[in-house]
């Protein structure tokens, strides 16, 4: 039998993730940094693999590694978006951190807080670079988790907003979320009517709806100059993505693949302009006219989460946050 040492790692709750006190500008930093490295391949974040338990629900696997950062794990997240009949949060899971010299578990977290800020700072990036430098109007269609976080992280890049309307197909949602919001913005946060009110007029559109069976976005209701934002399958007719003057994605293997195989939009997709990551290093253009439209698709990437993830595990062993937990204390018998 083999002499070595006891393989410990820590376990962070969501509670202590979110004592770490990362804030969103930091998010947006980290994120900003890992699609450089994603455009200078130095990312490997293979499609990610998902079973489906139940209809409109999945279980996503999705590991990632980032060699410049000397980073490497794997989210595991569930979305059951009818969890609301049974008092839970529509979207959950866990995330394992490696070391990447042995491959040890350093860190087990919840991942339900990383995925809500890192789908918000991916937007914030997209905006940086996509939206027009004087946006004043943002509309959002969804008043849940993810409209209220890609709030948080478009107003640290977006410094012109005057107005924000929330439109939720779920009234009590949408009180919450307005009522939550009344006092913590420098600008107007309204509910409106409809989709359609929360979209036309809008400089930057953000649909965060889930997955979505029919469409019931439309290209005549987007402005010249505008940004679309999808964050979710489906929902927009397809006219938008292909009279788009720039159709941008995260990453086009995955967005393919995931047309391809799993579904979800009404339509092909056009050839992409570009991956964000060729536009954060400056390899393409980003937004070159106030009249342009541009729509950009980001399915989702590993490699936010797992970069995120580092930063926290190294907040919290220097607050001395977590529970030490042992893998293995001796070898196998």
């Amino acid at each position: 039998m083999t002499d070595f040492e006891p393989v410990i790692f820590i376990f962070l709750s969501q509670e202590d993730v979110i004592t770490t006190g990362m804030r969103m500008s930091e998010v947006i930093v980290c994120v900003e940094r890992v699609f450089g490295e994603h455009a200078k391949k130095r990312v490997e974040n293979p499609p990610k693999p998902g079973v489906h338990p139940i209809p409109s629900a999945f279980l996503h696997a999705m590991p990632a590694y980032l060699s410049e950062l000397k980073v490497v794990g794997m989210k595991w997240v569930s979305s059951y978006p009818t969890n609301v009949q049974h008092r839970l949060p529509a979207v959950m899971g866990l995330l394992v951190l490696n070391d990447v010299e042995t491959g040890k578990p350093l860190a087990i977290m919840d991942c339900r807080w990383i995925t809500a800020v890192r789908t918000g700072a991916v937007s914030a990036v997209a905006a940086k670079y996509l939206a027009k430098k004087d946006a004043e109007v943002v509309g959002i269609v969804g008043a849940g988790v993810q409209g209220r976080y890609n709030l948080y992280a478009l107003k640290e890049v977006l410094t012109d907003i005057k107005l924000v309307k929330y439109y939720d197909s779920y009234p009590n949602t949408l009180d919450q979320t307005i009522r939550q919001l009344k006092g913590q913005t420098p600008f107007e946060v309204v509910a409106v009517a409809s989709a359609q009110e929360a979209i036309v007029g809008s400089d930057v559109i953000v649909t965060a709806t889930g997955k979505l069976d029919q469409v019931i976005y439309f290209e005549r209701w987007v402005k010249a100059g505008a940004l679309v934002l999808p964050v979710h399958h489906r929902g927009w007719e397809n006219q938008i993505i292909q009279k788009a003057d720039k159709f941008i994605t995260d990453d086009w293997a995955q967005l393919s693949n995931a047309a391809r195989v799993v579904g979800g939009f009404d339509g092909p997709l056009p050839d992409p302009y570009a991956e964000l990551g060729e536009i954060v290093i400056g390899k393409k253009p980003g937004r070159q006219s106030p009249e342009e439209r541009i729509i950009d698709f980001n399915y989702g990437l590993a490699m936010e989460d797992i970069a995120i993830a580092s930063e926290i595990y190294s907040k919290a062993k220097a607050l001395g946050l977590g529970s030490k937990l042992t893998l293995m204390a001796t070898d196998l018998c």
